[in-house]
């Protein structure tokens, strides 16, 4: 009696699992983002670059169909998944050793990377594929660990960043927008120093390396920022050391050059690739030097150059073409 009471309880489990398999919504993704609840906490989501790259993916993924939820890393103690199919982590500024929730339920996994630093190879292991930003990484490190993986560049929402008006109290010359977290500047900053040029800095931590006449604010709000890129003469980006080694693009690339504004970068052989020669790069110094000096002087090339750029972008690396690409995803997946 007792054995057949256990096998009883055995069949009840098993079909009590498959009934919650079958209640599992393949429409629904649920998004985990390093981005926080909290307004104190230095990566609010709303203003939080983390949060925005989110955000401008749902709303292409919705456009498909889908219905996406936010879970912040308050959550990930007690992750609530509810009966989503789907859930994409997001791997930006936060080093968690393991992936909140992660087990053979029947939902489909797939990890975003798109931010090396701090990365435990571990967390690879957990999703059924691997998203990443760097077709390096992928040739190098994830393929070889036998993680299906799919080539996903970071991207822009056009209807974010755009084209918009003229507006002569936004033409900054030269414009850096983004944070010294580190406290020890950043290449481009420090090169344009160093050239004495004509540099408008918006961001934060950099009261103590910055005079007053060069930090313009701390903050532009996100949906605000195109019309300070499309307005600018020349917009400055730079790379951190992990991003250059494994190719991983700046996000920034592609909001300038959507909002139809010139931008000078640092080199990496995938912005080439991408861009040919529409997007200004230097390879150190006194390149930097050199090219900043010739396009402040050629604003039509400047131009000319512009508009092939956000041809490119707009026809590559929209949040449109990245839902297309995740949606192609999460529908191979076998569960």
């Amino acid at each position: 009696m007792k054995k057949i009471v256990i096998a009883l309880l055995v069949l009840i489990g098993a079909g009590a699992g498959w009934l919650y398999l079958l209640r599992l919504d393949y429409s629904k993704i649920v998004f985990v983002l390093p981005s926080s609840e909290r307004a104190s906490s230095p990566y609010y989501y709303k203003k939080d670059g983390d949060f925005f790259l989110a955000d401008d993916l749902k709303a292409g993924l919705e456009k498909l169909g889908y219905k996406v939820e936010y879970r912040f890393r308050e959550n990930y103690e007690d992750l609530k998944l509810g009966n989503a199919g789907n859930v994409l982590y997001f791997k930006g500024y936060y080093n968690f050793e393991h992936l909140p929730e992660v087990k053979d339920d029947g939902r489909k996994r797939v990890l975003y990377l798109y931010y090396i630093e701090g990365l435990h190879l571990e967390i690879l292991d957990e999703v059924d594929v691997v998203a990443s930003a760097s077709k390096k990484f992928i040739k190098e490190i994830s393929e070889p660990r036998g993680k299906l993986s799919v080539f996903v560049p970071q991207f822009t929402n056009p209807e974010r960043f755009k084209v918009g008006e003229k507006e002569d109290d936004k033409a900054y010359p030269v414009l850096f927008v983004g944070s010294n977290h580190t406290g020890g500047g950043r290449k481009s900053v420090d090169y344009a120093l160093l050239t004495q040029a004509p540099l408008s800095v918006f961001g934060k931590f950099w009261e103590k390396k910055l005079t007053p006449d060069v930090l313009k604010g701390q903050y532009i709000e996100n949906d605000e920022l195109y019309r300070y890129y499309g307005n600018a003469g020349i917009v400055l980006n730079d790379h951190r050391e992990d991003m250059i080694f494994y190719g991983f693009v700046s996000n920034r690339i592609y909001d300038v050059t959507a909002s139809g504004g010139f931008v000078l970068t640092d080199y990496l052989p995938e912005i080439v690739e991408m861009y040919g020669d529409s997007v200004a790069t230097y390879k150190d110094y006194y390149e930097f030097k050199e090219k900043l000096e010739y396009y402040l002087q050629h604003p039509e090339e400047r131009v000319k150059m512009a508009e092939k750029a956000r041809e490119i972008t707009l026809k590559n690396f929209t949040n449109i073409r990245a839902a297309e690409i995740f949606d192609g995803i999460f529908k191979n997946i076998q569960k």
